[in-house]
């Protein structure tokens, strides 16, 4: 991919571009679950990375295409992504809100395409609206603003919706990050938990794991006994302190890193078990994005979130 892309995604996506790159990237995604990727493994919707030689993460996006080229530029994404032991991986959130989120989807697939082992593609609540329904779901709307009925309704229920249910639930990065896009699960998994989150996609109706990952936020104000209540979003759960502490516990890493939750760039919770990233800022005008950029000495050597701090780029 190169920064020529990024001018035509900015411009208008031609149809038949979106369908090739929507097909392709599904087949490099399916193609990913049986071989795994360089420097790591994949289980269905779980991915498993030793410490990779550097590590961007880019929080929400929201169809803000800007954004999102400015944070390419930032990390030099052609000279980055073209060492397959570095890794960029997107916490989910790719539409929806902003302006242009065929432009971020484009983007995003392009990546993935040309940089397979490099690149992860996670899923953020947006990129469930059949498992999980919510008002605020327009991509159908600019879909079918920009190419028609026929031809939206088409390529977003056969194309985008499958590209969708291929996204990575929970990315772990060995001794170090415990990735997700909403929040890490109340229940007790213990030793299971690898199971559990792998096969989520296909058990959202009989558990609350898929729903909880994509959903859940960190609070510091839970007084019950079971350190979680019910989201004020009417979907998911607030989950405590001694919840992160024990997810942190289980799968042997430093930091949760997460989207979901409009904030000043990142945001600490937990006495630093929690890190929240938000990389957006055409639909949230009064909050401000950030990325966050570090090196495998820094992974190595991480203690909490308030360390891995130091790696946040401002947009």
């Amino acid at each position: 991919m190169s920064v020529e892309d990024l001018e035509y995604a900015s411009k208008g996506v031609q149809y038949s571009d979106l369908v090739q790159s929507l097909e392709r990237v599904v087949e490099v995604m399916l193609m990913e679950r049986k071989t795994g990727l360089l420097g790591g493994k994949v289980t269905e919707s779980f991915v498993e990375l030793g410490l990779p030689k550097k590590l961007a993460i880019v929080g929400d996006l929201h169809g803000d295409l800007a954004s999102l080229r400015n944070i390419l530029a930032g990390i030099k994404f052609e000279t980055f992504l073209g060492d397959p032991d570095n890794k960029l991986v997107f916490l989910g959130d790719y539409v929806d809100r902003g302006v242009n989120s065929v432009g971020v989807i484009f983007i995003v697939t392009r990546l993935k395409m040309i940089f397979p082992n490099s690149v992860i593609l996670m899923r953020g609540n947006h990129e469930a609206p059949i498992e999980f329904p919510f008002p605020s779901h327009d991509l159908p709307v600019e879909v079918v603003r920009r190419y028609g009925y026929e031809k939206g309704k088409m390529i977003y229920n056969g194309k985008i919706l499958p590209f969708f249910s291929l996204l990575t639930l929970a990315t772990m990065i060995d001794g170090a990050l415990f990735m997700v896009h909403g929040g890490v699960p109340t229940e007790n998994l213990d030793n299971n938990f690898r199971e559990a989150i792998s096969t989520a996609d296909h058990t959202f109706l009989s558990n609350s794991i898929m729903e909880e990952i994509l959903w859940n936020d960190p609070r510091t104000d839970i007084r019950s006994e079971e350190a979680w209540e019910y989201s004020r979003r009417g979907i998911g759960k607030h989950f405590g302190i001694k919840i992160s502490r024990r997810w942190l516990e289980i799968s042997g890493t430093k930091v949760i890193v997460r989207g979901h939750e409009p904030c000043q760039g990142y945001r600490i919770d937990h006495g630093g078990s929690v890190m929240t990233l938000f990389s957006c800022k055409e639909p949230y005008p009064k909050f401000q994005a950030s990325y966050l950029l570090v090196a495998h000495h820094d992974l190595d050597s991480l203690n909490d979130a308030i360390t891995l701090a130091k790696g946040v780029k401002r947009i």
